[in-house]
């Protein structure tokens, strides 16, 4: 198991400090990276503030021109 997340707000519309910046907040409508050990981190993965990212899309391959 990693000790480092991708993770997202459960609620986007949630306004959570960053810790240690004041006036700063967490991304509200991105992904970000956290320590799983970091405590402020753990607790709010715990009570389900922050849940894993979404995985990327793949990306689609362009249509190639159809042969005649």
């Amino acid at each position: 198991m990693s000790l480092i997340k991708s993770v997202v707000l459960a609620n986007p519309e949630h306004v959570v400090p960053r810790p240690g910046v004041p006036g700063a907040i967490l991304p509200q409508n991105e992904a970000f990276t956290v320590s799983v050990l970091d405590p402020f981190f753990a607790g709010l993965l715990a009570d389900g503030t922050l849940i894993d990212a979404p995985a990327p899309e793949p990306e689609k391959a362009p249509a190639g021109k159809a042969r005649a």
